[in-house]
């Protein structure tokens, strides 16, 4: 849109009101979005497992009672989202498929006049035993196996239909949270792993940088301080640890180097001006060097080495 003696003006995409205008934009974001790869892949894999195992007793018969929501959990996990639309999808194509081939065992292998008798709709006798399928008339049976085709096709298409939609919604969601976890660490450059057991010094020295930091995490805890956050910097030479204690900020900036240098220790003093931070802690496992000792002299800067730490702990 363009006024005299104006620039053109781009019109904005006006989001759809009303509850049935949002559900079909969401539809249609949702198809558009769709994986059919693994859609088809499951919904035809659930569509062939579902019927066979359904037709056997004992562990199979279980097996078929689990498949549904297996298949939406492994789903969650191989799209991006539309968690339900995709369970739906995935259950559809497996209820057809399942319908075809128990159409086929139906009515082409024994299974079916089994699988009528089974479900009671041939009956038994005057003397109280099962009726012989093979007995009937042709017409009778004909019948008696569509009821069994309809009957199981439709609780199998049933069951896929609303166990894989709901097992693919929660295991989505809860695929969602974990992919927000995954994308936290990744920008802190990693994670946190817990340390083993701390004997003596050389069991603290033998630490990665991951362990120490959760090892110095935990034991300054207890010492009262609260955890905010961490980060991996330098190309992961450095673990940035953020706490606070009594309501003032503490920068703990961790290094496992065999002798940690001055860098360290100036890196962290500009991050704490930056940061309006007064409490700088630099923590190693190791030693450091008289240069790095002399850096942090009349600054607020305390250094632990690795014995410090351990007596500390201990």
């Amino acid at each position: 849109m363009t006024t005299e003696g104006s620039q053109p003006v781009s019109e904005r995409p006006t989001e759809p009101r009303g509850i049935v205008a949002r559900t079909l934009s969401d539809l249609g974001a949702g198809f558009r979005e769709l994986r059919w790869g693994p859609v088809l892949l499951f919904g035809i894999a659930s569509g062939i497992l579902m019927p066979l195992t359904l037709l056997q007793a004992g562990v199979l018969a279980f097996v078929a009672g689990i498949v549904p929501v297996g298949v939406g959990l492994l789903l969650a996990r191989r799209v991006p989202g539309h968690f339900g639309l995709h369970g739906f999808m995935t259950g559809l194509i497996g209820a057809l498929v399942a319908s075809v081939l128990l159409g086929i065992v139906i009515n082409v292998t024994p299974y079916g006049a089994q699988l009528a008798a089974a479900s009671g709709l041939i009956g038994v006798g005057a003397d109280g035993a099962p009726i012989d399928p093979t007995t009937l008339d042709p017409g009778v049976l004909e019948v008696l196996l569509a009821q069994a085709w309809i009957t199981t096709g439709g609780f199998i298409g049933i069951s896929l239909i609303v166990f894989c939609t709901f097992g693919a919604t929660t295991a989505g969601r809860a695929e969602v949270r974990n992919r927000e976890l995954r994308a936290e660490v990744e920008a802190r450059g990693g994670g946190l792993e817990k340390p083993g057991t701390v004997r003596n010094v050389e069991d603290l020295r033998g630490l990665s940088l991951p362990q120490l930091g959760s090892y110095v995490n935990a034991l300054f805890k207890k010492k009262g301080f609260t955890f905010k956050d961490y980060r991996f910097t330098h190309k992961d030479r450095y673990l940035d640890l953020w706490l606070s204690h009594e309501g003032q900020p503490w920068h703990l900036r961790l290094c496992v180097a065999d002798r940690v240098t001055p860098g360290p220790v100036e890196s962290l003093i500009q991050d704490m001006k930056r940061e309006s931070c007064r409490h700088g802690v630099v923590i190693t496992s190791t030693e450091f060097t008289p240069g790095a000792t002399k850096a942090a002299k009349d600054r607020p800067i305390v250094l632990i080495d690795g014995q410090t730490l351990y007596d500390i702990a201990n």
